[in-house]
């Protein structure tokens, strides 16, 4: 099937005021193998997801998480280029707007890697922040486990979860742009709404 181009649009939004700038889309990537095909999907829906957005929804980066492992497991006994690594991912995470969290189906689950850095963040991170989950599976029937596992602990984090996740099997991947388009496309103006009802109001100005 040809590739499905999508045009860069904001969402209407009615009445709303419109996000303030920056809005940060952050991928976040619990494959255990660098450089994975869950790395290329989650790229993917993070992409097409900011470009279905609109400005001024920007990419910050794609956080795989194998290449800061040491510092996960080992924390304050990783050397201190790794813990500056992980404090950046940390920082990167808890300040955006949407994130993007993929992982294979692992075990039944999604990933210990995974597990073990949304162990490592703060209570209620992820507050005020967008989560999509993008979970990839081997086999049809394993393919809902990792997203019912992980939505109770994104929640534990403060996350707000309104859409389903993008739910990947393998054989999708081979044409991720036509599997994704409607996905993108119907959950694209609720993901908005939630990332502008999440902003902090703004302080009133005092009386003169």
């Amino acid at each position: 099937m040809p590739p499905v181009a999508f045009e860069p649009q904001v969402v209407p939004q009615g009445a709303q005021e419109p996000p303030v700038w920056p809005q940060s889309v952050v991928t976040v990537v619990g494959n255990p193998r660098a450089g994975s095909r869950t790395a290329a999907a989650a790229a993917s829906v993070a992409e097409l997801l900011a470009s279905e957005l609109g400005t001024p929804y920007r990419i910050d980066e794609l956080i795989d998480l194998v290449t800061i492992a040491p510092a996960i497991f080992q924390g304050e006994h990783a050397g201190a280029d790794a813990q500056a690594a992980l404090e950046s991912a940390i920082d990167l995470v808890s300040s955006a707007s949407v994130i993007v969290v993929a992982t294979p189906v692992y075990k039944g689950s999604y990933t210990g890697l995974l597990k073990s850095f949304l162990d490592v963040l703060r209570p209620s991170a992820l507050a005020g922040s967008v989560v999509v989950p993008v979970t990839v599976s081997a086999a049809p029937s394993h393919k809902l486990l990792a997203d019912h596992h992980l939505r109770p602990v994104l929640a534990e984090l403060g996350a707000s979860v309104p859409v389903p996740g993008v739910i990947l099997e393998e054989r999708d991947l081979e044409d991720l742009q036509v599997v994704l388009s409607t996905w993108i496309r119907t959950n694209a103006p609720i993901i908005q709404a939630t990332t502008i009802a999440l902003q902090p109001l703004p302080e009133p100005t005092p009386a003169r």
